[in-house]
């Protein structure tokens, strides 16, 4: 019992850091932020943070595979749905991102950050990318044999386009509430669609 006890109150200190150094990250960025500061803002003393967390880095890594098994699991095609079924699961991120701003702020803050080669989350965004561009293009590829994507259009750039949308996308409603997110990817999805139907359409 007291085992389970500690287990979950580590795992609520955990969650509390989390929490405030996505806060804080997207509001100052990485190197505006002090680990005291997320440890003040977690109710955690500095060493009680490096309990669960030895540095700062490690917080930033933590906050980021966070981020990104959210969007995985929203990104994922349905079984119903495989190959083109991934435009639909970006859309499906698009719309959730819209509700939750401080996370947007939190991963653009960041990634403009991380272009230094210097910073802590380089590496990780180049990873980040490269995992990302891989899975998209491989649904691609199985939507193409099946028929639902135009021959001519190259998977793996049709993947680097869909990524730079739905970024480019965030940074401007950012800045902008106006800019309707999920009606400008829609846009590029009907588009895909649209040329994917024109070619069965035209096949004789």
């Amino acid at each position: 019992m007291a085992d389970g006890i500690t287990r979950n109150r580590g795992e609520e200190s955990k969650e509390a850091i989390l929490a405030a150094a996505r806060q804080l990250f997207a509001k100052r960025g990485y190197r505006g932020t002090s680990l005291a500061s997320i440890a003040e803002a977690a109710g955690l003393s500095q060493p009680g943070l490096l309990h669960h967390y030895p540095s700062k880095n490690a917080v930033l890594l933590a906050v980021l595979a966070s981020r990104d098994a959210e969007d995985w699991r929203l990104s994922t095609p349905q079984p119903e749905a495989p190959g083109i079924g991934i435009i639909d699961g970006m859309a499906s991120l698009v719309a959730h991102n819209e509700s939750e701003p401080q996370v947007v702020a939190l991963y653009s803050m960041l990634l403009g950050e991380a272009v230094a080669g210097d910073h802590p989350a380089h590496d990780y965004y180049v990873q980040r990318f490269e995992h990302i561009r891989g899975r998209i293009t491989e649904n691609l590829r199985e939507a193409q044999t099946a028929g639902n994507l135009a021959p001519g259009i190259d998977p793996e750039a049709l993947a680097n386009v869909l990524i730079a949308v739905q970024d480019g996308l965030q940074f401007q409603w950012l800045l902008d509430r106006s800019v309707d997110m999920r009606a400008c990817f829609a846009t590029l999805v009907e588009i895909i669609r649209v040329a994917g139907t024109a070619r069965r359409t035209a096949v004789p």
